[in-house]
């Protein structure tokens, strides 16, 4: 006996933003429904066609039955591999957090209570022995990542709603300078030149950690290179969140220190895992900074150097040259930038109370 046919209609609800599509499951005889993602009636007939013949050729799949491991395979093949490698590299430790800490089975049991026991998970997940939890900044950043692969999800049908989130209060510091004492101590608890160098690509050319590990020696579309002729470091648009090429100037002191490297490659840092001899990644290479520190007896990691670059570049510029700091520093907006000339206030009034 042959199976009956499907039939999938468009419906108008009025509380609802879009037209739904409806049918009958032949095997429950329940009324289903699914968004068209469209106001438009010759769109969501269009929609209804589709979704019509996928139920009669059993090509559609219920999304509320989707894993999560399917749909983080779905949103890394189409979404992810699209953005820079910094950018994937942020949304696999992301995950990988998301997986550790609730263990989601399917994505449709992603909701409001398991994202809120999530950022508690965080709150008291063991960073090292001697901390615990993680810093409001990165849990909100975490937070902002798995919004958008739920944005996604939603964009894809894959879930009727995105489920809120919970909010982190970070609490605004302004960046403070980096003493140039703690500075040589961390030079000098750094294994090799490499990573004296790679170091040294924060103190005296602001470069982010993700900047500095792909820095390359020649010319390159999808990665920041030397520009020896110009003497300037080139941010391609490609790698940086912006819609053209960046670039800063190079210090002299960085520039002798790169060439002084031997050449092994486009690359001028190479840096391997201890443990599977692969390329190490960013969260290994902040780990192995944050040892060097701590060996140093300096509280010190790489986002800092960026920021004690940044300290002294405000105060020698002074705040009249705030665009040329802005512009060194590549920040997404001017009050990023401002706030690094707090510390230039700081020195002006202890110039005055020693006025005499």
């Amino acid at each position: 006996m042959n199976q009956k046919r499907i039939t999938v209609w468009v419906q108008k609800f009025k509380d609802r933003r879009t037209l739904m599509l409806q049918w009958v499951d032949p095997a429950t005889g329940k009324r289903k429904s699914r968004s068209s993602g469209t106001r438009d009636r010759r769109t969501a007939e269009r929609a209804a066609t589709d979704l019509e013949y996928e139920l009669n050729h059993n090509l559609y799949r219920d999304a509320s039955k989707i894993t999560w491991a399917e749909f983080r395979q779905m949103f890394e093949d189409e979404y992810v591999s699209a953005l820079r490698l910094s950018t994937r590299e942020k949304y696999t430790a992301v995950l990988d957090v998301f997986e550790q800490i609730s263990s989601p089975a399917k994505l449709a049991s992603v909701d409001q209570r398991m994202l809120s026991q999530f950022e508690r998970g965080m709150r008291r997940r063991t960073v090292s022995k001697d901390k615990t939890g993680l810093a409001p900044q990165t849990r909100k950043n975490y937070l902002g990542s798995l919004r958008k692969a739920l944005r996604w999800a939603h964009s894809q049908d894959l879930i009727g709603e995105v489920p809120a989130l919970p909010k982190v209060k970070v609490p605004r510091k302004k960046p403070r300078p980096v003493p140039g004492e703690s500075y040589e101590r961390l030079l000098e608890a750094a294994p090799d030149a490499h990573w004296r160098v790679f170091l040294m690509c924060a103190w005296w050319g602001g470069l982010r950690l993700s900047e500095s590990a792909a820095l390359r020696r020649v010319h390159s579309d999808k990665h920041p290179w030397v520009d020896w002729t110009n003497n300037r470091i080139v941010f391609p648009a490609e790698f940086v969140k912006s819609d053209e090429d960046q670039m800063v100037p190079l210090h002299p002191v960085l520039r002798e220190a790169l060439e002084s490297l031997p050449e092994e490659g486009p690359r001028f840092f190479n840096f391997r895992s201890r443990q599977c001899g692969g390329p190490l990644t960013r969260s290994g290479m902040t780990s192995r900074v944050k040892v060097m520190a701590k060996r140093a007896g300096a509280k010190l990691s790489y986002h800092k150097l960026r920021k004690g670059y940044g300290c002294r570049a405000a105060q020698q510029l002074g705040k009249g040259n705030a665009p040329i700091l802005h512009a060194l520093m590549r920040h997404s907006s001017m009050q990023i930038t401002m706030d690094y000339y707090a510390n230039v206030d700081d020195a002006l009034q202890d110039a005055i109370r020693e006025l005499t």
